[in-house]
């Protein structure tokens, strides 16, 4: 991890579950294995998780806070992070995560949370690395007018195997649940993304869309996306789109008679076709390390 540079001016290591550095704002603790946040000034904080083992954290955003948190994880060896990620009663999260582990392991994820009355959380997942994933994201929306957008960049390549299922669950009325997944499936490599919207019953005035979209490069490559909706109520507004479909040679054309080499021109699609899930904080460090790993694209 030595390579990697700290985003914001306060932020974090843990390596293993020890704390190896930090520069903690006064309105952040870090105590077994969890992450409070309390009202104060707004926060900015970098999270990096070096694991070598199973590891759990929790992230508890109290009343009324607002944080921006990038995480970023550099895995060694096959291991399953587990999270609970709790928003409390309009409290306003702006949160992204990134895999730099690079380990060719298989990593299992599993994020699990609430989010309480007119808090809004979103979330932002980059999964460029060369690993194979699988994840399973299941949040709760428990508090009236709670609000979630979830964006979601994945790379699947060589012979990586990349399975998600994101599921946004209504437990409350007037609640809103985005989701908008896009994923690139190149070479021999498999990708998954199962997408569920869940409005419970008396859940009325809800919203859950969804967008799962995957391009695939290669004749070799697997892809799937799937939507899925369970409604139990009627007076909720619901709507999915899911595509899967090659990278359009015209465009790809186009790029080359600027000039542009035919792997240039691919990465530049891919970027355009995954850049929103970085708008998801404003960073410009972020955005250049994600820029460096699309390099992997038409290599």
């Amino acid at each position: 991890m030595s390579h990697l540079k700290i985003s914001y001016d306060d932020y974090i290591v843990i390596n293993d579950g020890q704390v190896t550095s930090e520069h903690l704002p006064s309105n952040v603790s870090f105590d077994d294995h969890t992450l409070k946040f309390t009202l104060g000034a707004p926060i900015a904080l970098h999270v990096v998780l070096i694991m070598s083992k199973d590891y759990e954290l929790t992230y508890e955003f109290g009343a009324h806070t607002h944080a921006e948190i990038i995480e970023t994880r550099a895995i060694n060896d096959e291991a399953t992070l587990t999270r609970t990620i709790n928003a409390q009663e309009e409290a306003n999260v702006q949160f992204f995560n990134e895999n730099m582990s690079n380990s060719h392991h298989k990593l299992t994820f599993i994020d699990q949370g609430n989010i309480d009355a007119y808090a809004h959380v979103e979330m932002g997942y980059a999964e460029l690395s060369d690993d194979s994933i699988e994840a399973n994201y299941h949040y709760h929306l428990t508090g009236v007018e709670a609000s979630m957008k979830l964006r979601m960049a994945i790379l699947s390549k060589e012979a990586e195997k990349k399975h998600y299922t994101i599921n946004l669950e209504h437990n409350a009325p007037h609640t809103t649940g985005i989701m908008d997944n896009y994923g690139v499936a190149k070479d021999t490599g498999r990708l998954v993304i199962d997408g569920i919207g869940t409005i419970k019953k008396a859940m009325k005035g809800s919203e859950s869309h969804q967008t799962n979209k995957i391009m695939v490069f290669d004749q070799g490559c697997y892809a799937s996306a799937n939507p899925y909706l369970f409604i139990d109520e009627y007076d909720v507004a619901a709507s999915h789109a899911a595509a899967v479909g090659r990278m359009d040679e015209e465009h790809l054309y186009y790029l080359e008679s600027r000039g542009l080499t035919k792997r240039d021109a691919m990465q530049l699609i891919t970027y355009g076709y995954l850049k929103p899930v970085i708008n998801v904080v404003d960073n410009e460090m972020l955005k250049e390390r994600f820029e460096e790993a699309l390099t992997k694209v038409g290599a």
